[in-house]
């Protein structure tokens, strides 16, 4: 069949635009399943027939395991859901077969990712296994060793500037927040030296922050400023207010459980990767000829669950304990925080 329009060439050097690349790696995970089921399947298992694929039950239940979220009575409605949107999949994904779009080199090569990334979470899974939970006395440990998430916990109103300086101008924006008496006192001496900047405002409690900076601003008081970035953005944040809002162990132990847990989990797949690139013999060609990179950890390893801690005791909705296996290196500014994590941490924007 052949195409009523044809599409532009792209050249080879560009890659396609973030949706449609999100597009493209769903169609290519949705061709792998399809092609995998390219078998006979038992007549009883089959939910829906689809031209000539067939969508069975193991398919639905596969995409329910993945929601948490679904209540043993929202199981049947919650399956015919799923079916509708498995017959829209079957049916986009029979017309790329269609058309051919399976054979493209995108294509392709998304399809190979998304197997190679299957087989490497079903090694970590596997790997997982036998990680002991952690112990009550370990949860104890932690709660008591980490005031600043829970027995002295703070709930922080932070005032974020994020101001374009040029280098001359670095030391004179640091001199200046140094003696600022608030965050109106020091943006007026912004626009009096000419600086541009944008200003936003968020209420952060202590356990959707990165280490580092519970740490830093447990030290802090209301009123006071750090330093997050450099030039040529240099991101400054005050405390505007805070107030303290205390969890206890009983409350918090799960949440640290399921964090511990997290923790020792990622830990034993480190040391696991460790292990085999010991074993495994590896040349590094071409651009990449002077080895791996210096610092930081491989882009695409899953990041630590997140566990959950209650607000308080009177609102049953939790918020996010996202705590870093290790503290943030210090930035160039002496900050102790890295800015990326800070700034995905703090959920300034």
């Amino acid at each position: 069949m052949t195409p009523a329009h044809t599409t532009p060439q792209r050249r080879p050097s560009r890659l396609p635009p973030r949706p449609a690349r999100a597009a493209l790696f769903a169609l290519a995970v949705a061709a792998t399943l399809a092609a995998c089921g390219e078998r006979k399947t038992d007549a009883t298992q089959v939910a829906a027939r689809v031209n000539s694929g067939d969508i069975t039950v193991h398919q639905i239940n596969f995409v329910l395991q993945q929601d948490r979220g679904v209540r043993p009575d929202q199981a049947d409605s919650a399956g015919r859901r799923v079916l509708e949107t498995l017959i829209d999949q079957e049916l986009a994904v029979q017309k790329a077969v269609e058309l051919k779009l399976d054979r493209e080199p995108q294509v392709v090569q998304a399809l190979e990712a998304a197997r190679r990334e299957v087989l490497a979470r079903a090694y970590r899974e596997r790997v997982t296994q036998g990680t002991p939970r952690p112990t009550a006395e370990e949860a104890r440990r932690f709660y008591d060793a980490t005031p600043a998430l829970f027995s002295q916990r703070r709930v922080y109103s932070l005032q974020e500037l994020l101001i374009d300086v040029p280098p001359d101008k670095q030391a004179w924006v640091k001199t200046r927040l140094a003696r600022a008496t608030s965050v109106d006192d020091f943006a007026d001496a912004l626009k009096a030296e000419g600086l541009r900047y944008s200003g936003s405002h968020a209420v952060k409690p202590a356990e959707q922050m990165p280490m580092g900076l519970v740490e830093r601003f447990a030290k802090m008081k209301d009123g006071d400023s750090a330093v997050l970035s450099d030039a040529p953005s240099m991101r400054v944040v005050f405390i505007a207010a805070s107030r303290v809002e205390p969890v206890s162990f009983e409350r918090a132990s799960p949440a640290i459980e399921q964090y511990l847990a997290t923790l020792a989990r990622r830990r034993t797949i480190d040391d696991n990767l460790k292990a085999l690139r010991t074993a495994a013999k590896i040349t590094y060609q071409g651009r990449f000829a002077g080895g791996p990179a210096a610092s930081g950890p491989a882009p695409g390893l899953p990041a630590l669950a997140p566990a959950q801690v209650p607000l308080s005791e009177d609102s049953p909705n939790p918020v996010t304990l996202s705590v870093p296996d290790a503290a943030p290196p210090p930035s160039a500014a002496g900050s102790g925080m890295d800015p990326d994590m800070a700034k995905k941490g703090m959920g300034l924007q």
